[in-house]
């Protein structure tokens, strides 16, 4: 039988897994163990262990130990030795097994929380800039309006706001005053956008509270996702 015909159990038995731990040969040296399979450890020492020699090894877990029977497999002198594990009765098994399972077992990835944006706008031109939001992992939720925006907010926090300063139900500037005087949106960061961009505005809209104002005109949807990303940074 060639390597990779190997029974599937035997395969199990004898898969190596990393375990680096403080252990104890014989009840009195200690050593470090690399890694172990269920058929056996490989351990570091600075001691030559006689090949077949029986020894035994004591491994932590759960806040405890255990001591299993371990026969020497091979032994280099000031790196290691393989052992194999023998004479493991019901107990030692169970414990062994549940050893094994601990290390295997892998914890569930967190999932990336992904920055929510309000985006309030009530032209096409948010089509481009949402779709690169989203393309860069960004959520957005649209709003045609601030009356619909406030619904939103009712519910839920962005992480951040972009905002369109003229638009028909209430303009930007309005917005920007109730964000601000509501203790619950005063900190959120906004980013004002407008086809104009005199000093004037541009002035009132940094006065009125908002982070950034951006000529949506001249800014294509690239430089607004990095402007998105300065401000969350800054605001973090």
């Amino acid at each position: 039988m060639t390597r990779m015909d190997k029974d599937p159990r035997e395969r199990r038995e004898h898969e190596r897994i990393p375990f680096r731990q403080d252990i104890t040969v014989d009840g009195v040296m200690k050593s470090t163990s690399v890694d172990i399979s269920r058929g056996g450890l490989y351990v570091c020492t600075m001691q030559p262990f006689a090949e077949n020699a029986e020894i035994d090894v004591t491994i932590p877990f759960k806040e405890e130990t255990f001591t299993l029977k371990a026969k020497v497999q091979y032994s280099q002198l000031g790196i290691g030795m393989g052992v194999r594990f023998i004479d493991l009765n019901e107990e030692q098994k169970r414990k062994l097994e549940e050893l094994i399972e601990s290390l295997t077992i892998k914890p569930p990835k967190p999932k990336e929380k992904k920055n929510k944006i309000l985006l309030v706008e009530e032209n096409d031109i948010s089509r481009q800039y949402e779709t690169r939001l989203v393309q860069e992992g960004f959520s957005v939720i649209q709003a045609r309006d601030m009356i619909e925006a406030m619904k939103f907010l009712r519910e839920q926090t962005p992480d951040l706001i972009i905002l369109d300063l003229y638009m028909k139900k209430m303009d930007g500037f309005k917005a920007l005053s109730i964000l601000k005087a509501n203790p619950k949106w005063k900190e959120l960061p906004v980013i004002v956008c407008s086809t104009s961009s005199t000093e004037d505005v541009m002035r009132k809209v940094v006065d009125a509270g908002a982070d950034e104002f951006l000529n949506k005109v001249m800014t294509p949807a690239s430089q607004l996702v990095d402007v998105v990303k300065t401000v969350l940074w800054k605001s973090q």
